[in-house]
């Protein structure tokens, strides 16, 4: 009689606690490096470059930022309720300054990708951040662009906001992948995630940016390394 009743105790917080872990699978931090060719650390603007991504993820909330080294810009880019409202955020200096997206419009960072066809390899599997990846590569229907190898886990249900970007048919979250933005091609690769309770505070916009017109931070951006 004890024992069952020790069982039917257990078994409530048992249920509770796997909620609570898949509850937390939902929501989190993902930090990604950003590595460069060799050629490309040897320019002058090398220093200049941002070295670290940061995916925070809450259910249909969505922000990336990226940040160099020297504290010297911060980019990011937020989505809310799974892209139907989403901003691009630049702070350089003091200069403070966000632009909020037209429905259907993307970041400027895939303004120029084309039509892509996707091919699995299931098969190959890659540990990345402690999770199995599957591979698949991205073709370009424009045979001057070269494919892009990506690696995503099908372990977060996290869904990551449509961007018109090359990767938004890949169903997982990537953890690694590269993309080719003024003539340097980034790769990001997953370091470390981290699952935990994320304020919704961290998606909206603070009151010390300004509004700007459409285009102005990605030429900001780009003329940091020109």
């Amino acid at each position: 009689m004890r024992k069952l009743l020790l069982i039917l105790v257990l078994i409530p917080l048992l249920i509770s606690c796997c909620k609570n872990k898949a509850n937390l699978s939902n929501e989190g931090i993902i930090t990604y490096k950003i590595r460069y060719s060799d050629e490309v650390l040897s320019k002058s603007f090398a220093s200049f470059l941002p070295t670290q991504m940061i995916s925070t993820f809450k259910e249909n909330d969505y922000k990336l930022t990226i940040k160099g080294n020297i504290s010297l810009y911060k980019l990011e880019y937020i989505s809310r309720a799974q892209g139907d409202s989403s901003s691009t955020l630049f702070r350089i200096f003091d200069k403070r300054m966000f632009y909020n997206h037209k429905k259907g419009e993307h970041l400027f960072l895939f303004e120029n990708f084309e039509k892509t066809k996707l091919e699995y390899f299931d098969s190959e599997i890659k540990t990345i951040a402690g999770r199995p990846c599957k591979k698949v590569v991205v073709h370009f229907n424009n045979p001057e662009l070269k494919s892009i190898t990506v690696y995503y886990t099908e372990d977060l249900r996290f869904k990551r906001p449509k961007e018109n970007s090359p990767f938004d048919k890949i169903p997982g979250t990537l953890m690694e992948f590269s993309l080719e933005y003024k003539g340097l091609n980034l790769t990001f690769e997953a370091e470390r995630i981290d699952l935990k309770k994320i304020n919704r505070k961290v998606f909206l916009i603070p009151e010390n940016y300004a509004l700007s017109e459409h285009g102005e931070i990605g030429e900001i951006v780009g003329a940091l390394i020109q």
